[in-house]
């Protein structure tokens, strides 16, 4: 029978680390709650203007634009990083090299997502890929692509991807080493097999690999920032911004923390309720089988 003072200790080791969190996320997640009624500017007195701040979201265009731009980030999130690293992973696992492969497509997601972004906004400049297409025949591919309005937007998703595509590519690679051997085996026997083998026994017994690559594509997706910020800026004329970045613009650098704030508390609610919806609804089916 243990002392109570044997019960208490375990939990002294994770005192510290608990404090931290309730200082830092607890605290700063209240008062940015509490910011979102108000117009605070970052200097003066807080003053509570109740539901001002969203009502005014909903008449601000810049804001729908950026919910716009969000959400074809969260729809290309949910397509292009989850099916090209599980193709990749399926071809890879079928390889005598897939250490090396998965290395090189590791690599990219080695390198910061800001050193990145330099990368690709240097790739993309008039002195680089616009400018080969043109020599090589291409004259109306020979622009800025990032200051195009809306196809800079595609174009930094594809940057996302390309920097991003290893993490989940691992994942899958994993996910597919550990499936054990005995119902592809069995399959294999009742005939199936290629594209059937994959739809019937493979991909689903990969499920929960895929919900976890699934749902950290959602969450990233919904605040990415450094990726735009470094690459577009939100621009031109603020098209190409996010949730995320306009909540840096609004609180930053035009001094509306509290309308800042707002867009934060949108932005969170929305990131929250999505996950635990695709969560409970994974569960459930997971249960219901």
């Amino acid at each position: 029978m243990k002392t109570k003072k044997e019960r208490i200790i375990p939990y002294l080791y994770v005192l510290p680390a608990a404090l931290l969190v309730f200082l830092f996320f607890i605290t700063s997640t209240v008062f940015t709650l509490y910011a979102g009624f108000t117009d605070w500017d970052g200097l003066s007195k807080m003053n509570f203007t109740g539901l001002t701040n969203y009502l005014a979201l909903i008449q601000d265009a810049y804001f729908l634009q950026s919910a716009i731009n969000t959400l074809i980030w969260v729809l290309a999130a949910l397509i292009i990083p989850v099916l090209i690293p599980l193709a990749l992973a399926i071809i890879i696992s079928r390889t005598n090299f897939h250490s090396t492969y998965k290395n090189i497509f590791y690599l990219p997601n080695a390198v910061s997502p800001t050193i990145g972004a330099l990368i690709l906004t240097t790739l993309l400049s008039n002195y680089g890929l616009p400018k080969l297409f043109g020599l090589m025949g291409f004259e109306s591919l020979d622009t800025y692509w990032l200051g195009i309005p809306y196809v800079n937007t595609f174009v930094m998703i594809g940057s996302s991807v390309w920097q991003g595509i290893g993490t989940n590519l691992i994942l899958f690679v994993v996910g597919l080493s550990n499936i054990p051997p005995e119902p592809i085996e069995a399959a294999q026997l009742d005939g199936a097999s290629g594209l059937s083998l994959y739809r019937h026994v493979i991909l689903p017994l990969l499920k929960p690999t895929t919900v976890i690559v699934l749902l950290m594509a959602l969450v990233n997706s919904f605040k990415t920032f450094d990726i735009i910020w470094m690459m577009s800026g939100g621009g031109p004329y603020r098209t190409s911004e996010t949730l995320a970045v306009t909540m840096y613009k609004e609180t930053f650098i035009n001094g509306k923390y509290g309308y800042g704030s707002a867009v934060a508390t949108v932005l969170s609610v929305i990131v929250l309720f999505i996950s635990w919806f695709y969560l409970k609804k994974t569960f459930n089916e997971g249960e219901g089988h």
